[in-house]
């Protein structure tokens, strides 16, 4: 009987130590978390901000280069054509959220560690068209000398069924069109 009680006491004693883990953890990195995801949504909602080594992955960084090279040489292939006024293959819409106008609010809701990933959930909505409900997102933050966003998981509901259901996946297939 004594050696379930310490065994029980011991199993709490260790859930109770990694909870404070994770909230120490969540606390450390919300306030940089927090500052990527204003930079992200609100600073450059309407461009490409996935250049931005401080916020970005090497990796998410690398493959949106390799999007510009496509467009970069999709364009010279077209100058060169019998079309040259035809449009070259370009990413349009915002590439960091499920909708195509982007985000123009967003509220963290959930910060958890998996597996030595920081998996953030997000609400987001967009003012601008008011009868779009809210929905939510997941984003994955890695450490690479600092948290940076290492994917995006979109929102099913939201997403048009031709849209990759997360930002690594639509790099990939923008850089493997063919013409």
């Amino acid at each position: 009987m004594n050696k379930i009680v310490i065994l029980g006491a011991l199993i709490i004693v260790l859930a109770c130590n990694q909870k404070n883990k994770t909230e120490n953890l969540n606390n450390e990195n919300q306030e940089k978390i927090y500052s990527s995801l204003k930079k992200m949504y609100y600073e450059d909602g309407r461009t490409y901000p996935l250049t931005d080594t401080i916020i970005f992955s090497k990796e998410i960084v690398e493959l949106n280069r390799q999007c510009d090279s496509v467009t970069n040489a999709d364009a010279e292939r077209i100058a060169k054509s019998d079309h040259p006024t035809d449009k070259p293959l370009l990413r349009e819409g915002s590439s960091v959220s499920s909708l195509y106008e982007g985000v123009t609010d967003f509220k963290i809701n959930e910060i958890k560690t998996v597996n030595a990933k920081t998996e953030v959930t997000v609400t987001l909505s967009n003012k601008h068209y008011p009868t779009q409900k809210e929905w939510n997102e997941k984003i994955i933050f890695i450490d690479q000398n600092g948290l940076k966003i290492e994917n995006i998981y979109f929102n099913k509901d939201i997403i048009n069924y031709q849209i990759d259901p997360n930002l690594k996946k639509s790099l990939i297939n923008f850089i493997e069109q063919t013409y």
